[in-house]
């Protein structure tokens, strides 16, 4: 909450507010609001890992419940993997259960890979490498999911002080990171913006990799007349 005096203030559940300007990162326009990561989401980390097994592996069938693992985030795909566990095991894991537009988050080795669960998915759990987070406003998705990257990545490899970073940063931290938000529509905007920029590199990209090929095609063609005596006049 910014007041007139230009100073930011949090409020708290009991009426009380503090000031937090010592927080925040950089300043943003008016119709934007500073917010906490952990006030606009919900947060599961997976179980731990001797909660699933594999003697808890059942084959597949349409009674199977799946175990949705760290590569279907990486690879945003739904369908892969081959871990299912019986009926009576989800009753003990069912608070790990991951919904159609959760988003999942890899969060061990390839940290931060997310991928958000589409909306025919098979009923499953997650297991002890992923995150699941559901979004109060869905309608933040596409701006969150931006942001989310952006903080996650850099803050938590600045925690890292250089070194890999092996896991995602401890929900503690993680709850308490300071996420800018603009309203809806400047979201939108820039969400467009962004993909329209992304379409513009991917198509430098390519024309980099033909222009690449085009010059290896050149010092070969080179090198063969040169070797044929055909390069100057002799």
């Amino acid at each position: 909450m910014l007041t007139a005096n230009k100073s930011y203030y949090e409020k708290f559940a009991d009426g009380s507010v503090k000031c937090i300007d010592e927080q925040i990162p950089f300043e943003i326009p008016e119709s934007w609001e500073w917010e906490r990561i952990g006030n606009i989401a919900f947060y599961k980390k997976g179980p731990f890992g001797s909660s699933i097994t594999k003697s808890m592996f059942i084959p597949e069938s349409k009674d199977a419940i799946k175990i949705y693992e760290q590569k279907n985030a990486i690879y945003k795909d739904v369908e892969i993997g081959g871990y299912y566990i019986s009926d009576k095991k989800f009753d003990e894991l069912k608070g790990f259960q991951v919904f159609p537009d959760d988003i999942i988050v890899s969060c061990a080795g390839t940290i931060g890979e997310t991928y958000v669960m589409p909306k025919k998915m098979r009923k499953g759990i997650i297991n002890q490498a992923l995150m699941r987070i559901k979004l109060y406003n869905h309608e933040i998705l596409d701006f969150y999911l931006l942001y989310f990257d952006f903080v996650l990545k850099n803050q938590a490899n600045e925690q890292g002080k250089g070194t890999a970073i092996k896991n995602i940063p401890p929900f503690d931290i993680l709850k308490n990171f300071l996420i800018p938000l603009p309203p809806i529509e400047e979201q939108y905007r820039m969400r467009n913006f962004i993909k329209t920029i992304a379409k513009d590199l991917d198509s430098v990209d390519e024309n980099r990799n033909a222009i690449s090929v085009l010059v290896a095609q050149a010092k070969s063609k080179i090198l063969d007349l040169a070797i044929r005596g055909k390069l100057v006049p002799q």
